[in-house]
C-alpha cells in the first residue's frame, strides 16, 4: 500500500490541492450568491399587479402581490402582471394578424414596463414582465425581459414561462399567473443553473479541475512501461524472411459541398432555434433592449 502511494504520490497531491481549491471557490460562490442586493430604484411604483380584465377575486391580487415582493427580494428583479381586455391593436393603429398582433403586445409591455419605471436597479432595469389579453379576437400573452433577464433569458426558458400561463390561463387565471411568478423565481434564482447558460457549477469546476491530476497519473503509467527488449527481427533472419505486402491505397482527387439553407421559427419570437442565446431581442420606444415572446390563444 505504501509503495502504491509513493507511485501515485505526486498525482494524490494534485488531486488535493484542486479538490482544495474547488471547495474554497464553491463556498465563496454560495456566500456571494447568499448575500442581499439593496434596491437601486425607488422610483418606480409599488405595484406590481394591474388586472385591468378584472379575472381575478381581491384576494387573489393581494396574493399575488404578497408572492411577488417575496421573490423579487430573493432575485433582486422587478415582477409585473398586467392583464388587459381591450384591443392593443386599436391602440397602435394595426391590422388583425398574427404578425401586427405580436408587435402591439409587445410594444404595449415594453412601454409600460419602460415609462413607468421598472427595474430593480435602475430605472428601466432589471426585471420582466407579462401581460395577458382578454380580448376576444386578441387574446393572448407577452412577457417581456430587460436588464439582466433579457441577458439571461434564452428562447427555451421564454417557452417554459409561457407554457406555464397557456396550459393554466383559461381555467384558472390566478393558477397561471402564479406559475408565472414560480418559473421566474426559478430562472431568476442566483443558485439557478440553467443548461443553456454559463452559469456556474461546483461540480462542474470540480471535474474540470482533476483533469490535470488524472493526464499526470496516466502519462506517468506510459512512461513507466517496461520497455520491449525484442523486436520482429530479433528471432528472424530478415535475409531469409522478407514478408510481401499487398498496399492498398484510396487517393483523395477532389470534393463538393451544397449547402442549404433551413427556415426555422420559434413560438417565443426570438428568431432564434434550439433555445440557445438570448430570446426576442428588440428595442422599444424608448430605447431600451428588451427580450422575451408572446403566444396567442
Amino acid at each position: 500500500m505504501k509503495q502504491y502511494f509513493n507511485y501515485f504520490k505526486i498525482g494524490f497531491i494534485l488531486f488535493g490541492i484542486c479538490a482544495v481549491i474547488t471547495l474554497v471557490l464553491g463556498i465563496g460562490y454560495m456566500l456571494k450568491s447568499n448575500k442581499p442586493v439593496e434596491r437601486g430604484n425607488n422610483n418606480a411604483p409599488i405595484e406590481r399587479v394591474y388586472d385591468y380584465a378584472d379575472v381575478l377575486t381581491d384576494e387573489e391580487e393581494d396574493n399575488l402581490r404578497q408572492y411577488i415582493a417575496q421573490v423579487e427580494s430573493h432575485i433582486y428583479h422587478d415582477v409585473v402582471l398586467v392583464t388587459l381586455n381591450e384591443s392593443v391593436l386599436d391602440m397602435y393603429g394595426y391590422e388583425n394578424t398574427d404578425y401586427y398582433w405580436d408587435k402591439a403586445i409587445t410594444a404595449y409591455a415594453d412601454d409600460f414596463y419602460d415609462y413607468s419605471l421598472y427595474g430593480y436597479d435602475e430605472e428601466m432595469g432589471d426585471g420582466v414582465i407579462l401581460v395577458d389579453n382578454w380580448y376576444e379576437g386578441e387574446k393572448g400573452t407577452k412577457f417581456s425581459t430587460a436588464g439582466n433577464a433579457y441577458i439571461k433569458y434564452t428562447d427555451r426558458m421564454v417557452d417554459e414561462v409561457l407554457d406555464a400561463v397557456y396550459y393554466r390561463v383559461e381555467s384558472n387565471p390566478y393558477k397561471a399567473y402564479l406559475a408565472y411568478v414560480d418559473t421566474v423565481a426559478k430562472h431568476l434564482s442566483p443558485t439557478y443553473n440553467s443548461n443553456e447558460t454559463a452559469s456556474f457549477s461546483v461540480m462542474t469546476l470540480f471535474i474540470v479541475s482533476v483533469i490535470p491530476a488524472i493526464i499526470f497519473i496516466v502519462i506517468h503509467m506510459k512512461n513507466s512501461e517496461g520497455k520491449k527488449t525484442t523486436t520482429k527481427d530479433t528471432y528472424v533472419d530478415e535475409a531469409a524472411f522478407t514478408p510481401r505486402f499487398i498496399v492498398n491505397r484510396d487517393d483523395f482527387i477532389t470534393k463538393n459541398v451544397t449547402s442549404v439553407r433551413i427556415e426555422t421559427s420559434s413560438s417565443s419570437g426570438g428568431g432564434r432555434s434550439g433555445g440557445g442565446g438570448r430570446s426576442g431581442g428588440h428595442r422599444s420606444s424608448s430605447g431600451r433592449s428588451h427580450g422575451g415572446g408572446s403566444r396567442r390563444r
